[in-house]
């Protein structure tokens, strides 16, 4: 908490001015039992963000499916931080762990909170698919909505990318085998083995037909 001295600084303005802005309804402040005002500092970041676009921040998204891809997330969080380098980027890095189809990780829940309470710029991701798997036209809304863009920095197909996309497929499937066939544990492991084994087998097939043409 700031008191209205170090909060006007904080806002490059007059202390008489952080009193009218609070009279306006601009900006809000605690009273202390003797009476004197404080400010919550956050409260003052995006109060700042709305008025001054220059002061927002760019958001470096990153993302893998599982704790065996540690280090492609190092490699995706260099890739995203020079590119935010060298573009003169403000930034802050916010890495997820988790399957693209999961709306409930920590970091993308972050990530909507700056963008609805308006403290970014813009978001940098390394691949389209690293913000989310299915949906990423709503969070694409959301971003036009509250002015933030979205720079992709590789629009082509990575092979560690699409095997997340089979993982992600099976595990919907295996959600859907679990509730028609029952949600018991060794039921539900059979049935992803059988389904990754039937989609492996496909695949040679199809491996096989190419090598025959």
């Amino acid at each position: 908490m700031l008191n209205i001295r170090e909060a006007s600084e904080f806002l490059g303005v007059s202390v008489p001015t952080m009193r009218r802005w609070e009279n306006e309804g601009k900006i809000t402040s605690y009273r202390t039992t003797g009476k004197h005002r404080r400010y919550d500092k956050n409260d003052l970041i995006r109060f700042k963000c709305k008025e001054d676009d220059s002061f927002k921040i760019t958001i470096a998204y990153c993302r893998v499916s599982s704790s065996n891809q540690k280090q492609d997330l190092e490699r995706q969080i260099e890739n995203v931080s020079n590119y935010c380098i060298a573009k003169g980027y403000q930034f802050k890095v916010i890495s997820d762990l988790g399957s693209g189809l999961n709306y409930n990780k920590k970091g993308l829940k972050e990530l909507i909170a700056l963008i609805c309470s308006e403290e970014i710029d813009r978001i940098v991701i390394n691949y389209k698919d690293r913000l989310i798997r299915f949906g990423y036209e709503m969070i694409e809304e959301l971003c036009s909505i509250y002015n933030v863009k979205i720079e992709v920095i590789n629009h082509t197909e990575d092979k560690i990318y699409e095997e997340e996309l089979v993982e992600d497929v099976l595990s919907v499937i295996t959600v859907f085998s679990s509730k028609l066939y029952g949600s018991r544990s060794h039921k539900s492991k059979k049935i992803k083995d059988t389904n990754l084994a039937m989609f492996r087998n496909s695949e040679c097939d199809y491996i096989d037909d190419k090598v025959q043409a």
